[in-house]
């Protein structure tokens, strides 16, 4: 809209200059000094009313040519094409049908009343036909252009929903882990209580009652996000899997190296399963679009969270989303689901960077 508006100023001011300081005089100049601001007005309306812009900026030229001549100037010349173009491209098919006959109307019929203006009828001819021409051409682009924007949009969603997916079921695995643990527990120290420690044993019933309850709701509430194929039944990893993790990527090709900063301390299941998948997803990316690389993993504990910042050298530019289908929006969900921070980007000495902080209190 802004750069319209100086474009319609500076072509308003152009056709005025070329008016009265030009070599036009007499009824042109006086016709080139309405008509001129006139057509300039067109262009600042064009991107928010092009069919509009279109219409009046045809009509414009349709009066002064039947009234007169075509005036002889550049400026007005490029202001009927800039807003003749918003016409073509930027209308909708109706409005551009009524634009194209209200340009193309005016002529004709003057043509077939008396005969003039000489040279409208093959002017008005050509113009129909480029402007259909561009529309075709220019339409079929965006059109595509929309397509892919939609299927970029739809491959992201569903790389979002299927990273919430897995990082629920993984959520599950960890926490259904650490229930049954606590009902284990408290059952096996029911168990052993003599009778007379009624009220201990009432507390253990009640703690293996409610975690026996919020382990079948747990399972009913994650079941319908499972694949088909039976999850093996693994530990989940953790920052202790790093090491591991390093030498599988450094073995695949991708120089790694490892930095442990703080205190080395156990942290909620669900943070250190996100820290390792981070690592894990961002070193992927690495591999896959780096190129001729080497990277590094800092893993610093803070007193209250964790930081992780995955960096490497390559020249090559990380997708926001791997192929596998998570990527960065997987990462993003990971953080977000501990209200933490994520940074990512190019660095300024070159290579990308993804950097991580999770609060663990």
């Amino acid at each position: 809209m802004k750069v319209d508006l100086i474009v319609a100023a500076a072509l308003a001011i152009v056709s005025e200059l070329e008016a009265w300081v030009g070599t036009v005089g007499g009824r042109e100049r006086l016709v080139i000094t309405v008509a001129g601001p006139l057509m300039a007005g067109t262009v600042a309306i064009r991107r928010r009313y092009p069919a509009s812009a279109g219409i009046t900026a045809g009509l414009l030229a349709d009066v002064v040519a039947i009234a007169w001549k075509p005036p002889s100037i550049v400026s007005y010349g490029v202001a009927w094409l800039c807003s003749m173009y918003a016409l073509t491209v930027w209308a909708r098919p109706r409005l551009f049908a009524v634009g194209a006959t209200a340009m193309a109307l005016p002529t004709l019929v003057a043509f077939a009343i008396t005969g003039a203006p000489r040279g409208g009828v093959g002017f008005t001819v050509i113009t129909l036909f480029v402007m259909l021409l561009v529309r075709r051409i220019v339409g079929d682009r965006e059109r595509r252009a929309q397509l892919a924007e939609r299927e970029r949009d739809l491959v992201a969603r569903e790389a979002t929903l299927e990273e919430r997916a897995r990082i629920a079921r993984e959520l599950h695995d960890a926490i259904a882990h650490n229930v049954s643990m606590m009902v284990v527990q408290a059952g096996a120290e029911r168990r052993v209580l003599d009778r007379s420690s009624g009220s201990t044993r009432e507390v253990l019933e009640t703690i293996e009652r409610i975690g026996r309850g919020a382990l079948t709701e747990m399972r009913r509430l994650v079941g319908m996000l499972r694949s088909d194929a039976p999850d093996p039944l693994t530990p989940q990893p953790g920052l202790d899997d790093l090491p591991t993790l390093i030498t599988q990527v450094r073995e695949a090709g991708l120089p790694v190296e490892l930095h442990v900063e703080g205190e080395r301390r156990e942290l909620p299941v669900g943070i250190e399963l996100s820290a390792y998948r981070i690592v894990q997803e961002a070193l992927t990316n690495a591999l896959k679009h780096a190129g001729e690389a080497r990277a590094s993993v800092h893993v610093r504990y803070g007193v209250d969270s964790l930081e992780l910042e995955i960096a490497d050298d390559g020249p090559g530019a990380q997708a926001p989303v791997a192929s596998g289908g998570h990527g960065l929006a997987g990462m993003r969900e990971r953080v977000a689901l501990y209200g933490g921070h994520l940074d990512t980007g190019r660095r300024p000495s070159g290579g990308f960077a993804v950097r991580v902080l999770l609060p663990t209190r």
